[in-house]
C-alpha cells in the first residue's frame, strides 16, 4: 500500500488491523538541528492529515551541533544566588516543551479532519533526528561526541513511552535532570499525549549519521546489502536494485549515503558520511536569513542590468531563505557581482562596521561574511559527495532530500559548485524523506526491522579522518 504525502513514501507491507479506531492518530516527528517537523496521520485510513514545522528553539544554545554539544558538556555555572540550569537539562526541557506545544497544536487542528463524533487520541509516535538531537531528547550524555573517536552513548532503536522520554529516563545511563520549573510542570500536566503512549526511536548509524538518515534510506527504497553468503534480503514486494543510489539530506548537518549494488567481485554495501555544513542552507547565520516562508526571497534573476527578487507567496521581501541564497550567489557570480573567490566586486554597499555588502532590496542585503558562510557550507557538501562518487564506477541515481534539497535549483547549485553536474539528469527529489520514513514506521514493524538492518549494514566514514580532506575542503571553497 502506498501512502501519499509531501515526501516519497515506501510501500507499507502490512494491512490495517481491524481493532484500529477512526479516532486513533499517529504522530511522526523529525527533529532537525534548525527545524522541527511534526506530521499527524489517521492510523485507520493511513491518511496524512497535516504537517506543522517550527524553528528548533535549541538554536538559542548554538546554531549547529558542535556548539550545542559544547553547551551540554560545559561545567555547571553559578550565579550570585542560585545555580544556573545545567546544559543537559536546558537542552532536554527546551525540546520537550516545544514538542508538547507542537503536539497540542497538531492534534487540535487534526480533530477537524476526523469523521464527526470522534475525539482524537494519539496512540503511536515515531521520533527521528540526528544522533545529537535524539540524545538531547532522551537526556543521553554527549560527552564522548565532543572529541574523537566520537562514540555516542547509544544508537537508539528504542521503543519506550512519552513519559519516560519527558522525564529523561529512557536509558539507564541518562543524565540526571534538574527539577522542572512550575511552567514546565503545567505544560506536562496539560499534555495532549497520554503518558503511556508508545514512542519508537529508530536506529542511528553513528555519532553524525543519525536515525534521520536511516529513515531517509527507508523512504528512498535503499535495499539491505547482502554482505555475506546469506539468503536474499529482498522482501516479496521489493525489486532488485541494480544501479547505485546516492542520497543527500542537505541541511545544517548534511548526511550522505551511497548504496553500491552487488558486482561480480564485490558484495553490495552502503557507505555513509556527514558534512558539517552549518545552518546557512536553512537561512540561519545569514545577516538577513529566514526560513522558507511567505516573504522569503527564494529566487534572484538578472534583467535590465538589475538584480530582481522573487519571494515565496509573492509577499513583500523580508529576508533570504536557503534556496534564495544559492540563487543569489549563482546569479551574482555569473554577472560579476562577486568573483570566483567570493569577493564582492560590483555595486558594493557598506555596513556600519565598514564591511561590504550587496543590497537586494532596501531591507535585504547579502554581506561578505554571508557569502563566506555559504562557501564553507557548499564546500563541506561538495567534498562529501565527491568522496562518495569515487567509490562507484557508474553514475548513481541521486536522491536529494530535506526541505532545502527539495526546492533547490540544480542548475544554480552546480553553478556555484555545490552539486556535481553529472548528477543532474539522474536526480529524484524526495521532499522530507526523514519525516516520510518515520511516518512509514508508524504503520510497519517490517519496515522497522528493515531500518534496523540498514543501520547495521551501513559503514560510517569520518571525512575529517581522511588525510586529504583538509586540502579538498579548502580547494572546494572557491566558486
Amino acid at each position: 500500500m502506498q501512502i501519499v504525502t509531501e515526501g516519497k513514501m515506501p510501500v507499507i507491507p502490512e494491512q490495517v488491523g481491524s481493532e484500529v479506531s477512526p479516532a486513533e492518530l499517529g504522530i511522526a516527528v523529525d527533529i532537525g538541528t534548525t527545524t522541527i517537523a511534526v506530521s499527524t496521520w489517521s492510523l485507520l485510513h493511513r491518511k496524512h492529515l497535516l504537517t506543522i514545522a517550527e524553528k528548533n528553539n535549541q538554536v538559542r544554545y548554538g546554531y549547529d551541533i558542535i556548539r550545542r554539544i559544547a553547551f551540554a558538556v560545559r561545567p555547571p555555572l553559578t550565579g550570585s544566588s542560585e545555580v544556573v540550569e545545567s546544559g543537559p537539562s536546558a537542552l532536554h526541557y527546551c525540546i520537550i516543551s516545544q514538542l508538547e506545544k507542537m503536539f497540542a497544536k497538531a492534534v487540535y487542528e487534526s480533530a477537524n479532519l476526523l469523521p464527526r463524533g470522534f475525539q482524537p487520541k494519539v496512540t503511536s509516535i515515531v521520533i527521528t533526528g540526528n544522533t545529537t538531537m535524539l540524545s538531547f531528547l532522551c537526556s543521553v550524555p554527549v560527552n564522548n561526541m565532543a572529541a574523537a573517536p566520537f562514540t555516542p552513548a547509544t544508537l537508539f532503536d528504542k521503543t519506550t513511552t512519552w513519559k519516560k522520554i519527558r522525564d529523561g529516563k529512557v536509558f539507564s545511563n541518562s543524565t540526571a535532570l534538574d527539577k522542572p520549573t512550575p511552567e514546565l510542570l503545567q505544560i506536562f500536566n496539560s499534555s495532549t499525549i497520554d503518558k503511556d503512549t508508545d514512542v519508537y526511536i529508530p536506529p542511528c548509524i553513528g555519532a553524525f549519521i543519525g536515525a534521520d538518515a536511516v529513515c531517509a534510506m527507508v523512504a528512498a527504497g535503499f535495499p539491505v546489502p547482502n554482505t555475506k553468503n546469506e539468503p536474499s534480503t529482498l522482501r516479496p514486494w521489493e525489486s532488485k536494485v541494480t544501479a547505485p543510489l546516492l542520497l543527500a539530506d542537505i541541511g545544517t548537518n548534511s548526511e550522505l549515503c551511497l548504496y553500491i549494488p552487488d558486482s561480480e567481485s564485490k558484495k553490495g554495501r552502503i557507505l555513509c558520511t556527514s558534512a558539517a555544513s552549518g545552518p546557512a542552507f536553512e537561512g540561519a547565520n545569514i545577516s538577513c536569513g529566514m526560513p522558507s516562508i511567505d516573504g522569503a526571497i527564494d529566487k534572484i534573476t538578472y534583467k535590465n542590468d538589475k538584480l530582481n527578487c522573487h519571494t515565496i507567496g509573492d509577499k513583500k521581501p523580508r529576508g533570504l531563505c536557503g534556496t534564495g541564497l544559492i540563487s543569489a550567489a549563482a546569479v551574482m557570480l555569473k554577472n560579476k557581482y562577486i568573483d570566483k573567490n567570493g569577493m564582492i566586486t560590483r555595486e558594493k554597499s557598506k555596513l556600519g562596521d565598514g564591511t561590504s555588502c550587496i543590497e537586494l532590496t532596501p531591507a535585504v542585503y547579502l554581506s561578505q561574511q554571508d557569502i563566506r558562510n555559504l562557501q564553507l557550507a557548499k564546500s563541506a557538501v561538495k567534498t562529501g559527495l565527491e568522496f562518495l562518487l569515487e567509490h562507484t564506477e557508474e553514475t548513481p541515481v541521486f536522491c536529494i532530500a530535506g526541505g532545502f534539497g527539495s526546492k533547490i535549483n540544480f542548475e544554480e547549485a552546480t553553478a556555484i559548485g555545490l552539486l556535481p553536474p553529472q548528477l543532474e539528469k539522474r536526480t529524484i527529489h524526495l521532499g522530507n524523506a526523514a519525516l516520510s520514513g518515520a511516518s512509514a514506521l508508524l504503520f510497519s514493524n517490517v519496515l522497522r526491522e528493515k531500518a534496523k538492518a540498514l543501520a547495521k549494514k551501513s559503514v560510517q566514514i569520518n571525512l575529517a579522518g581522511i588525510p586529504e580532506f583538509q586540502e579538498r575542503f579548502l580547494k572546494g571553497i572557491d566558486f
